[in-house]
Parts: C-alpha cells; sequence; structure tokens
C-alpha cells in the first residue's frame, strides 16, 4: 500500500511538470504554419510538374514559389523530352534556373503579364532534328547554349492589346529578338459563323545578331559560294520564286522592293557580320490584316512592306544631344512636348518621368491646345507619386476637352478619396477665372444648355469636372422641365453612395447646401420666367 501510494505521488509530480522539463527539443509548426498561400502553390507547381512527367522526365534540384508576387522559380532543372526523331533517347537539356511570373506590377498600364525566363540552358545536338544536328556538329558545335531566354507576354485590358517579347541568346551562335504587338479583332465566315479572327497589327520586328555563328556555318559552303554578290543571287533567285509562287504570278513593287532591301543587307551582313532587321513601319494605329491575307504568305508581305535594316528603327529615333543640351529654356513648346512624351516612355531617351513637371511648368494652361497637351503630360508624369497634383493638371487638360483626360480623371480618384476629389475640385475653381453658377446660367432661356454644362461638369469632358457645379445645374434643367435632367441628377448622387460613413456625411451636407442655393437663385432671379415657354 506504501508502495503504490509514492507511486501515486510521483506520477502526479510529473504531471505537474511543465512540458518544457519533461521534453527538450526545436519547437514544432502549427498547422496554420503548413497551409501557407507559398506551401499552398508550391502543392500545385509540383502536382503541375508531376503532370508534366507524363511527357518526359523531368528533375530539379530546388524550387521556390512566391504567391504575393506571383512566380515559381525552378534551380538545377534537367529535362529528357520523348522526340520521334531521337530513338535512343539521348536528348538532355539543363537549365541552371528558369522563373515563370504571372504577377509583374504594371502600375499605369492596367495589363495582366505573364513571362518565362531561363538561363543557363544547354541541350546536347541529340534534341535537334538530324539534319539540323548533323549540320551543327560539322560546324563544330557540340551542343547548343543559350545564356537567356526570354519569353514576356502583356495583355492590355483597355484596348485588347497583347504585346509579346521573345529574345534568345545563343552562345557563339547568334542573338535573336522578336517584338510583336497587336489585338484579336473577330470575324464572320460566310454562314455568319465565328470564322477565324483578323489582326490589327501595331508592331513587328524582328532581329538576328551574329556572335560568330556565320563564321562556323559558312566553313560548310564551298568557297565560290561564300561570295556576297553570289548569296545575293541565289537568296534573290528562290525569294523570287517563293513570292511569285514559281513564277504563276508578277512580284508587286512592294515585294521587289523588299527582296532587293533584304539581299542588300544580307550582302553586306556576309561582308562585315553584325546585325540585319526586319522591321514593319506601321502607322500609329496599326494596320488590320484578315485572315485570308495572313494564310497568304505574298499578301502578308504586301500589307506589311516590311523594310530590311542593319538596325531596329527605334535606334533611328534617338533624341539628339542638342535637343537634350538646350533644356535650360531655349526650347521651343513643340520641342518641350516632344521632350516630354519622351521621357515618360523612354523613347529615345532614358526614362525620367520625374523631370517632366519641371520642363513643361511654364506652359501649362487651359487656354492652348499645346499647354492642354502640357498639362496632361504633366498629370501623367504625377500619377505614380502625387494624385492630387496630378489631378489638378488633369482638370486643366479637361477644360481644354482632351478625352485623354476622362479617363485619366477616373484613374485618379481611384486613388483618392472623394473628399478629398472634392475639394481638390473646389480648390482648383477657387483659383481659376472661369464663369460659374448663376453667372453662367444661358441667357436665352436654353434648358438644354443647362443640361449639357452639368454634363461636362459631371464627365469632365469640355469644362473641368466639378460634382458640385454638376449637381447645381442638374438641379436648375429638372426644374424647368429638362427631361434629361433627372437621369443626370440620380447619377450625380449615385456616385456619393455605399462609400463609407464620412462620404455620406460630406454629401449630405454639399447636397443640402446646393439644393438651398439652387432654390435661392431660382427665386431670387425668376429663372421660372427665363426658362418657362407657354407653347
Amino acid at each position: 500500500m506504501h508502495a503504490l501510494k509514492s507511486a501515486t505521488l510521483a506520477i502526479c509530480a510529473c504531471l505537474a511538470l511543465p512540458v518544457g522539463a519533461i521534453a527538450e527539443g526545436d519547437p514544432k509548426p502549427g498547422f496554420m504554419d503548413l497551409i501557407t498561400p507559398d506551401a499552398i502553390a508550391g502543392s500545385v507547381a509540383s502536382v503541375a510538374i508531376s503532370a508534366l512527367r507524363t511527357q518526359m522526365e523531368v528533375e530539379y534540384d530546388h524550387m521556390e514559389t512566391d504567391v504575393m508576387r506571383g512566380t515559381v522559380a525552378l534551380s538545377g532543372v534537367t529535362l529528357r523530352p520523348q522526340l520521334s526523331y531521337d530513338r535512343a533517347r539521348q536528348c538532355e537539356i539543363t537549365l541552371a534556373r528558369v522563373r515563370f511570373d504571372i504577377g509583374k506590377h504594371r502600375p499605369l498600364l492596367a495589363a495582366s503579364n505573364v513571362s518565362a525566363t531561363a538561363i543557363g540552358a544547354k541541350a546536347n545536338i541529340a534534341c535537334l532534328e538530324r539534319d539540323i544536328g548533323l549540320m551543327l556538329r560539322s560546324a563544330g558545335y557540340a551542343e547548343i547554349e543559350v545564356d537567356r531566354l526570354v519569353y514576356e507576354m502583356d495583355y492590355f485590358h483597355g484596348s485588347g492589346e497583347i504585346r509579346t517579347n521573345i529574345s534568345a541568346t545563343i552562345n557563339d551562335l547568334a542573338t535573336v529578338d522578336v517584338a510583336m504587338s497587336g489585338a484579336i479583332l473577330p470575324r464572320l465566315d460566310r454562314y455568319g459563323y465565328a470564322g477565324d479572327p483578323a489582326v490589327r497589327l501595331h508592331r513587328a520586328v524582328l532581329g538576328v545578331q551574329d556572335h560568330g555563328g556565320w563564321a562556323r556555318l559558312s566553313q560548310l559552303m564551298p568557297e565560290n559560294l561564300r561570295q556576297p554578290d553570289i548569296i545575293r543571287g541565289i537568296g534573290t533567285e528562290e525569294l523570287t520564286n517563293m513570292l511569285s509562287q514559281n513564277g504563276t504570278r508578277a512580284l508587286t513593287s512592294t515585294e521587289r522592293r523588299f527582296i532587293d532591301d533584304l539581299m542588300d543587307h544580307v550582302a553586306r551582313f556576309v561582308r562585315e557580320p553584325g546585325e540585319i532587321t526586319i522591321e514593319a513601319e506601321l502607322p500609329v494605329g496599326g494596320i488590320v490584316i484578315e485572315p485570308e491575307v495572313y494564310q497568304s504568305p505574298e499578301e502578308l508581305l504586301q500589307a506589311l512592306a516590311p523594310d530590311a535594316r542593319s538596325a531596329p528603327l527605334a535606334q533611328s529615333q534617338l533624341i539628339s544631344s542638342d535637343l537634350l543640351s538646350r533644356t535650360n529654356g531655349e526650347l521651343t513648346r513643340a520641342e518641350r512636348l516632344e521632350l516630354a512624351g519622351a521621357l515618360l516612355e523612354g523613347r529615345g531617351l532614358p526614362r525620367a518621368e520625374a523631370l517632366v513637371p519641371e520642363l513643361l511648368a511654364q506652359m501649362v494652361d487651359a487656354t492652348s491646345a499645346d499647354g492642354a497637351q502640357a498639362a496632361l503630360l504633366t498629370a501623367r508624369a504625377l500619377m505614380p507619386h502625387d494624385a492630387r497634383s496630378a489631378y489638378l493638371h488633369a482638370l486643366i487638360a479637361s477644360e481644354a476637352r482632351l478625352p485623354e483626360a476622362v479617363p485619366l480623371l477616373d484613374a485618379l480618384e481611384a486613388r483618392m478619396t472623394t473628399v478629398a476629389v472634392i475639394e481638390t475640385q473646389k480648390a482648383y475653381l477657387d483659383d481659376s477665372d472661369a464663369v460659374v453658377g448663376i453667372d453662367a446660367l444661358p441667357a436665352d432661356g436654353d434648358v438644354r444648355e443647362v443640361r449639357r454644362m452639368a454634363l461636362a461638369r459631371f464627365t469632365g469632358l469640355g469644362a473641368a469636372r466639378s460634382y458640385r457645379l454638376a449637381y447645381y445645374y442638374a438641379l436648375i434643367a429638372e426644374a424647368a422641365g429638362d427631361i434629361g435632367a433627372r437621369p443626370l441628377r440620380e447619377d450625380i448622387e449615385a456616385r456619393f453612395a455605399n462609400r463609407g460613413e464620412d462620404v455620406t456625411e460630406m454629401w449630405m451636407q454639399t447636397r443640402a447646401k446646393l439644393q438651398e442655393l439652387a432654390l435661392k437663385d431660382w427665386i431670387e432671379l425668376d429663372l421660372a420666367a427665363r426658362f418657362g415657354r407657354s407653347d
């Protein structure tokens, strides 16, 4: 009995001890640590890789996922694809690192982005078709090594435009760059159903830069065929046969010019290996290519009218040093606008939007076309870091009836509180010399003109946006019997609905004051007599 009592006391004492006194060790992860977003993303990526393994062997040393940035990266990757011409299964591709990105930040472009970047890629010759592999082996290539391979695609939600960039740097061979942008347009077939789409093409560029590939590959050709004039003649003959469909159709002047221009650059390349670029110089709005055009090489060439160049067209449009050296006040207004646009886009000189406001400060106004354009460019430059100042400049552009100002105002209001928007609009009107309120009402009693004034103030097209003035004019127009004023007034009131208590309280007070003011002006100035009609 005494022994049993002693054992019971010992067990109770052990249970009373802290857990740390019983067991030592590292802390264990909790349940929430196991279901983090990155852990879930890693599991999804692992499932995707498992699915890929049904088509090829896949091995990797490390995988990293980042949900907040939308990236998945694999390091030390080895791929062994199944190829119909590689019956011995000798093809092996290794990559030092490959990164997939679906969340690259596009602050002002409102675009979705998808990209894949591979660095340190190597593939043995067995991964290529036998004829191509034999040619490369004969030229001294034991493997194909790619320093960097990039594929990037942007989809712009507002226009539906798709921009694609592909770049591959192949060691001891060449660098290949492809850039295209366009939008897919719907088309109906002859039966009225959805058919092959058309394409609105904005840009098409192909560039190839030699990195020793020609010196190696040319050794496979007989000596007499390496001469520039011989290569030019052979290339002209082959292209002519292809585009003329073996002589069944006559070449157009565009096709002949392209062939001559391209083969001139090829001959120059053979003499001094460097770079060849084929680029279509398209208008600002692009061109529409119908299905029957892009399905026919000769018609596509006729539509694009590409140029063969030694460098991309952008390299011939760089901003001159003379223009940059005169930024201290010697620039004309047109030159300032040109330079500001280039600074915003990084076109022809390094991007530097922070310099735009100072560059255009002395010419911003709403009374001239270039002054309003300067205000618009300044607003775009200020938008990322100073929404209020950007909004003030966008109001100047809206007063000059620039249509680009309306979406800019909407985008800026999404970055500001409604209270701040109303205060900024009031501050702009207080500083301007514009005739507003009762003094701006038409003397001839045209009630539709009052509604037009309300709409202009509400949208910001043709007048500086002001919700207070828009509501005041809408109240007057509705009272005067305008049939379109009531829906407009309701739209203005809906602008302030469901935006929190602060906005609701502010709008209730503002609306009450505006209604009192409209009623006061209606009575004191006898607006009923001005807008009334007896017939």
